[in-house]
Formats: C-alpha cells, structure tokens, sequence
C-alpha cells in the first residue's frame, strides 16, 4: 500500500467549509440545568427507526448533561435566527447561563428545550454515542417531533447563508 498524503486539521476544516449545512440549535436538560449549542453537523441515520446524530466537541458541558439526563433535542433554525445562532455558538456577548434568555422555548416529551420558531424540533433519547477525536458522536431515537414552516438558516463559507431557490 503507498504511502497516504497527511492532512492538517486546517487544511481539513478549510475544505469542508465549502459545504452548505443547515443550522441547528441543540439542547438538553436536567435537574432543571439547561445547555445548548449552535451545530452544523447533525443528520438522519435512518427512517425506520427514526435515529439522527450530532456531534459535540468533548469540551463541551453538554455532553455530560446528555449523559445525566439521557436525552436531547435538536431544533432546526428558520432563516429569521442568526441571532440566535450566533448566541448558542457563544460568539456572541451572552455568558452561556443567558442562552436561554433569547427565544420562546418550551419541552416537549424529554424536557429538552425546544424552540417554539423552530423550523422543525426533533425531541430525542439518547440512543448510544462514541468518541472520536475530540468529538463525541450522540445517537438519538427521536420519540416526538413538532414542525413550522419556513426556509432554513445554512452555514457555509464560514458565515451564515439562506436558500436562493434556482429556477428550473
């Protein structure tokens, strides 16, 4: 087998964030502590049983409120909340404690927050989750979902992006 090329963690971020993500707002709950965090990478694992991933850096205090509480929801944020966004990626002046100031939130089956003008909240039980690098990969068994209508909020080119819908 030759010799594979070595490939920075720059070089790496570099070319993935040419990619077009939506944007979501993932949160948990317990003992009455809520956290959150803004995260692009999330996806559906399969339909049947409904189960999706997120991916958290180990650093963050989410991954042991998943832990405790063994749930998490993921809300997928409408165009209107890059405010929002910005907020829950702690980019903004907002100590994490007052993430939850901004925006109407409410629970749904588990507890976790959901916002209320989410384009769609996804209400999961944590399913498993594994470590790689310094990421950690959270399954979630989606037990209850509530939907709104709108268009998505996107990350891409390092910046906050919305849909142009091309002419067919």
């Amino acid at each position: 087998m030759p010799d594979m090329p070595s490939i920075t963690a720059s070089a790496f971020t570099s070319a993935l964030s040419q990619a077009a993500n939506g944007v979501s707002v993932v949160t948990t709950s317990h003992n009455e502590q809520d956290a959150g965090l803004t995260v692009s990478s999330m996806c559906s694992v399969c339909a049947d049983p409904a189960l999706l991933l997120i991916c958290v850096n180990l650093d963050n205090e989410f991954c042991e409120l998943v832990d405790k509480s063994g749930s998490f929801a993921v809300n997928i944020l409408p165009s209107s909340c890059v405010d929002l966004a910005t907020i829950f990626a702690g980019l903004g002046d907002n100590p994490e404690a007052s993430r939850f100031d901004s925006g109407d939130w409410t629970r749904l089956t588990t507890g976790s927050p959901i916002l209320s003008n989410a384009l769609v909240a996804l209400d999961c039980q944590l399913n498993s989750s594994l470590i790689k690098g310094t990421h950690r990969v959270f399954f979630g068994d989606v037990v209850d979902i509530r939907t709104t209508s709108g268009e998505p909020l996107l990350y891409t080119d390092r910046r906050f992006a919305v849909v142009q819908p091309v002419p067919l």
